[in-house]
């Protein structure tokens, strides 16, 4: 097996404050208005601890019939300023990855620099899954943007 290790970095300026970017990362509520799945998949699983050693999980069901598994453990979090976690991707059982995930909120006047940096270990898929992963976190990312600035999500594409 070939293990294809890469790092992708996402940069957004958000037009809100560092401690109102920083909730929205801070509940299950709050994540849910932008870091969500297709309407059209079954949720599984769905647990949420946001403090340092807790646990975050979603697990679904897509269409196809394809199961994925996204499997966190939160390592640092300072408040308005850093999170910092470990997350295991698995599809059908089959883990795909291991990333370390570090998200920096810098505050820019009343404006909030986001600095979104994966460091992955991808198992399988090659260059073409970190591809994919960079392209599936932007439009995490995207839709944050939205939600915190009062427009719509975009539906994944």
């Amino acid at each position: 097996m070939t293990i294809t290790n890469a790092t992708f970095t996402i940069e957004r300026v958000l037009n809100a404050a560092p401690a109102r970017v920083f909730a929205a990362y801070g509940s299950l509520e709050a994540k849910s208005t932008w870091f969500r799945a297709p309407s059209d998949i079954e949720t599984l699983n769905r647990d949420f601890d946001f403090r340092v050693g807790g646990k975050e999980r979603f697990h679904a069901r897509w269409p196809s019939g394809m199961t994925t598994d996204f499997q966190a453990t939160y390592h640092d979090i300072v408040e308005n300023e850093r999170i910092i976690l470990v997350y295991d991707l698995f599809h059908n059982g089959d883990k795909l990855s291991v990333s370390l995930l570090t998200l920096e909120l810098r505050g820019e006047g009343g404006r909030t620099r986001l600095i979104h940096t994966e460091q992955g270990s991808y198992l399988t898929g090659g260059i073409e899954a970190v591809q994919g992963r960079e392209h599936g976190t932007t439009w995490h990312i995207d839709n944050l943007v939205a939600v915190i600035e009062g427009r719509e999500p975009r539906a994944f594409s």
